[in-house]
């Protein structure tokens, strides 16, 4: 493991704001079928996939089996996709709500599990991102998938980077 760094950091930030611009909005223009809800399913389920695709690349040498971390946000970002539909059919407003708090639990849930056996403190992570993915989503509604993407990021980051200082920490962790 290499220890982290404000490069880390940057990195994390760029990687995923590019993640959530480029998947949120290639998942609306697949989506596009008028239905609001739909749209919004493959955004977010696109999004979590490239953002995801674009995270494993700046984590895969920093931490040990970086690459469950794709399947786990493609796992998340599914689940979060269908609580966004399923709510949606209700209520949009509500389904965007529950989709945004959900999302950012279920996210650090899974990216948890990877994280657990390699950082001390890793459930700092599942806080961290239900933070980023609160916070993203209330700006994400004014400035798009990038703003998601990089807010996320920005509240994630310096968590991430934080957690992987430890190495020390890390292998006590692991017992």
């Amino acid at each position: 493991m290499m220890p982290a760094g404000w490069r880390l950091g940057i990195w994390w930030v760029l990687a995923c704001t590019a993640g959530w611009a480029g998947g949120g909005h290639l998942g609306v223009a697949v989506g596009r079928s008028g239905d609001l809800i739909f749209t919004g399913f493959t955004g977010v389920v696109l999004g979590g996939i490239a953002a995801g695709l674009f995270q494993w690349l700046v984590l895969r040498r920093r931490i040990a089996r970086a690459g469950w971390w794709l399947p786990a946000t493609i796992g998340a970002g599914a689940a979060v996709g269908v609580v966004v539909f399923v709510s949606g059919l209700v209520n949009r407003d509500v389904g965007w709500s529950a989709g945004v708090g959900a999302g950012g639990t279920m996210l650090g849930l899974m990216h948890w599990l990877v994280l657990r056996r390699q950082v001390a403190r890793a459930g700092w992570w599942v806080l961290a991102s239900t933070a980023g993915w609160v916070a993203g989503g209330l700006l994400g509604a004014v400035g798009g998938w990038a703003a998601i993407g990089a807010v996320y990021g920005a509240i994630t980051g310096p968590v991430l980077v934080w957690l992987l200082r430890r190495p020390e920490l890390a292998e006590s962790a692991q017992e």
